[in-house]
């Protein structure tokens, strides 16, 4: 790997060497130099950070001189502030800049000591880049600074000349007026001709700006006083800064920056040399089609020529010539794009390149035109009439015709003569990830194999590909291993890792097989297995993010991922399925848990849909990933190897429980049937009607409901532990334990009281009015009250099934409660007190005439 990257840097600089080797200068300041108010206050200690602060940040740029003057005063306050600012590392691109130091001082006890030794410095290759194959050119004049000490003022000035030639007499620049530390005073200057037009905008807060005019130069000045520290945050958007900066600029519109790189950068489709024998052959392969001329030529460019960037001097923003990148088969995002673009135009197909901020994406036109907007370059073509949009640094995509994934850039500015501004790009298909991890719990010692397929489209399988490309198949299956091995310490591989890509629909497949011994972890008191699950692929993407952060989260857009969680017994499951859905502008999560016989189905599906959340929804999503984590994305259950029922283990306290409850409502129910009643009758010889009419299908309900309400208890699985143990580790685990004890007893009063009310009908009680009235009253109550707790504890993860029976108990209620208020029928069928001899006789003149006809509402 090494070679690789070396390599075109060693032939780089075998031209570039007759520049001469980088070299620190030393001169007295410049003369052009604005003067201002010295500034002696300290930054409040309790400010301080890493021992050290700056009392003083200035920089004066000359614009028309190219020279750029930076005087820095860092004050040491402690020990920890000698270890971190006891260094001094100056930048700089010795292809066209020259470093000139002016003053070196230590102040201690307020007398100077210079420390200006050219030879103390060394100058270090300053390649941060370098492993993403990028080689910049730039300089680190570093120096170690001996014998610093707490209290001692570090005093230092130079300037750079020169400004990168690209730019030609254009003039572009960002003056930050913050730092990571805090700065005592600050102080920038530019001075300009009055016929250079500079455009300036500020972002977040910054000094006003005081113009002035200077030996026949426009001045313009900021000062400061007392800065706060800024922060930049790993997971904010890209787009976003604290910091205050102001921009400059004299391109006076996009049009200008368009002209500007179509300047340094043409589109030349006369092509010669080896690289028209390459076009020619791309011709002849696809004859008249241009849709396979097209997909060759993007291919190529992709999968051929490797990425590496030497961008030394005006190549950071100029590109190779399309024959030379051919020829030596790696370049940059700009050379890849210019060559694409120029073999594309040769093959009929027009095409430009396209300048792109991967990091502002939709926000890059509220910046002002300059080149140094952009950090990348693709782009689109027109293809039979369609713009198809092309990264040529995004390698292994397959696909057929226009369909081919291009990143979520959002806007771009294609250089094409008369454009003016900036393209929205549509957003690209995406694919995703679905991944199925089948656990087969085998009937020794809890033992279980794992299958894992996986399968990736569009974009997700560009991905994957790459990666499965970079690495050895023998790499990829250790790292596979790995993964599992994090939960599962003990799993084995079984077989070779299976790929399967079918190029023409960009759908790559992953299978893997294990053994995994420790599926199943055995209980120390019982013989019973637990074994628990994670959806860690969805967990890997919730950030958790500070209650105070107040800043756009960047999002893994467009990651999406269905993921599915398999366990299959040697018995029976018996569980509740449940399913959860949260919808969000940004994001949607969806869980489902259900279960076939002997399978377990544990499903989720997670997706951006945005590259950033906006600062006004962090709450909302801090507290969905909090839920999301908490209650929906693990699962745990119970399991007894080769025994007689081994998805049923009877909970012990809820059996007794749930008997005494039984017991004390049938006594209760007992002493209700033998309180002494006391019936009126007109005559002796009257006889009470028989059980009829509506009466009958009453009778025929009330049987129904003990058979079907005693089936449902046995069903409900109320005195399973593993039902009991459903919620345990969860936030909603007490909240379940409790709900459920509740329902098994309201259940339990149900039913005895189902069948008090047939005992009481069938003997044609006195009491049987009463009771069957409470009877419908307490069935749509409890049914009720049960359902709007259990959305109130468990939100969306409760269906909304149990509306029906309430809604039936509401229309039993309604129907039948007012009709044994008013029922003649029923006051002349139900007169039987207790003791059944308890009759009191009251004469009249005129008997009642009791028909079938009273029998009505």
């Amino acid at each position: 790997m090494f070679l690789l990257i070396a390599l075109p840097i060693v032939c780089f600089f075998a031209a570039y060497a007759k520049a001469g080797p980088p070299a620190i200068h030393v001169s007295s300041k410049p003369t052009w130099l604005n003067t201002y108010k010295a500034y002696d206050k300290s930054i409040p200690a309790r400010s301080v950070d890493n021992g050290y602060f700056f009392q003083l940040i200035e920089e004066q740029v000359h614009v028309e001189k190219q020279a750029d003057y930076v005087h820095i005063i860092r004050q040491i306050v402690s020990d920890a502030g000698v270890q971190n600012g006891s260094e001094i590392s100056i930048s700089f691109d010795p292809s066209y800049q020259k470093l000139e130091l002016h003053q070196i001082t230590v102040w201690r006890d307020n007398k100077p000591q210079d420390r200006l030794l050219v030879n103390a410095f060394k100058l270090i290759a300053d390649e941060k880049e370098l492993s993403k194959f990028i080689y910049q050119g730039t300089y680190s004049a570093y120096c170690i600074l001996p014998d610093i000490r707490k209290g001692d003022r570090i005093e230092f000035s130079y300037t750079i000349t020169g400004f990168n030639p690209i730019l030609g007499n254009k003039y572009c620049h960002d003056f930050y007026f913050q730092q990571s530390q805090p700065i005592a005073h600050i102080y920038r200057s530019i001075l300009a001709s009055p016929q250079r037009k500079l455009n300036f905008k500020a972002f977040n807060k910054v000094p006003k700006t005081n113009l002035s005019d200077k030996n026949g130069l426009k001045c313009y000045e900021w000062e400061d006083f007392q800065v706060q520290p800024a922060h930049d945050y790993d997971n904010q958007a890209g787009w976003y800064t604290s910091y205050g900066y102001i921009q400059i600029s004299d391109f006076a519109n996009w049009e200008e920056v368009v002209n500007w790189a179509l300047k340094i950068n043409p589109l030349d489709a006369n092509i010669n040399g080896k690289l028209a024998k390459q076009v020619a052959e791309l011709k002849l392969k696809a004859g008249d089609d241009k849709t396979k001329y097209f997909r060759s030529a993007v291919r190529f460019v992709q999968d051929e020529i490797r990425y590496m960037g030497v961008e030394i001097g005006e190549y950071s923003h100029r590109a190779n010539s399309p024959e030379k990148v051919f020829n030596q088969r790696y370049g940059d995002c700009k050379d890849k794009s210019l060559l694409l673009a120029s073999i594309l135009t040769a093959g009929g197909i027009p095409a430009n390149m396209v300048l792109i901020n991967t990091a502002a994406t939709e926000k890059t036109d509220q910046y002002l035109p300059s080149p140094f907007v952009f950090d990348h370059a693709t782009v689109v073509a027109n293809l039979e009439g369609k713009q198809v949009w092309i990264d040529p640094t995004i390698s292994y995509q397959r696909g057929l015709g226009t369909d081919i994934y291009y990143p979520n850039y959002a806007k771009g500015l294609i250089i094409k003569a008369g454009n003016t501004g900036f393209a929205i790009i549509p957003p690209s298909k995406t694919g995703y990830v679905k991944c199925t991890e089948q656990y087969k719990v085998l009937a020794d010692n809890g033992r279980a194999t794992l299958n894992v397929v996986t399968t990736y489209t569009l974009n997700q399988a560009n991905k994957i590909r790459a990666q499965l490309a970079s690495s050895s198949m023998a790499e990829t299956e250790k790292s596979y291993l790995d993964y599992y091995a994090k939960t599962y310490p003990k799993v084995e591989t079984q077989d070779s890792i299976t790929v399967k890509d079918d190029e023409e629909k960009n759908e790559l497949t992953t299978i893997e097989n294990y053994l995994v011994p420790d599926l199943l972890k055995k209980d120390s008191t019982s013989d019973r297995y637990e074994a628990s699950f994670y959806a860690s692929y969805i967990g890997e993407q919730l950030a958790d993010i500070n209650n105070k952060s107040r800043y756009p989260l960047v999002l893994n857009y467009p990651y999406a991922i269905d993921y599915t969680i398999n366990v299959i017994l040697p018995s029976r499951w018996i569980i509740d399925a449940r399913e959860t859905s949260i919808k969000r502008d940004a994001y949607a999560f969806k869980s489902k848990i259900s279960a076939t016989n002997d399978t377990l189905f544990l499903n989720y599906q997670f997706r951006y849909l945005k590259n950033f959340l906006l600062v006004d929804k962090l709450d909302e999503y801090r507290n969905d990933v909090k839920t999301i984590k908490d209650n929906h994305l693990s699962y745990r259950f119970t399991y007894t190897p080769g025994g007689a029922s081994p998805v049923f283990h009877m909970n012990y306290w809820m059996l007794p429980g749930v008997g005494v409850f039984t017991l004390f409502i049938i006594g209760l129910f007992i002493k209700i049937y033998h309180k002494e009643t006391q019936v009126v009758l007109y005559s002796a010889y009257a006889n009470y009607k028989p059980l009829g009419g509506w009466l009958v299908l009453i009778t025929i309900g009330l049987a129904l409901t003990v058979v079907f309400l005693g089936f449902s208890i046995g069903k409900g699985t109320y005195f399973d532990l593993d039902k009991w143990h459903t919620h345990n580790g969860a936030k909603t685990e007490y909240n379940f334990k409790i709900l459920f004890a509740v329902e098994a007893l309201g259940n339990m009063l149900m039913l005895c009281y189902a069948a008090f009310c047939l005992i009481l009908i069938l003997k044609k009680r006195d009491i049987f009015p009463k009771y069957v009235i409470g009877f419908y009253a307490y069935v749509f109550i409890f049914l009720l009250a049960d359902h709007v707790v259990a959305k109130l504890v468990f939100g969306n993860a409760v269906d909304d099934s149990g509306i029906t029976s309430i809604v039936r108990s509401a229309i039993v209620a309604v129907i039948w409660i007012p009709y044994f208020r008013i029922s003649t029928r029923v006051r002349e069928t139900f007169i039987v007190p207790y003791p059944a001899n308890n009759f009191v006789y009251q004469h009249q003149e005129v008997q009642p005439q009791l028909t079938e006809e009273n029998d009505s509402l």
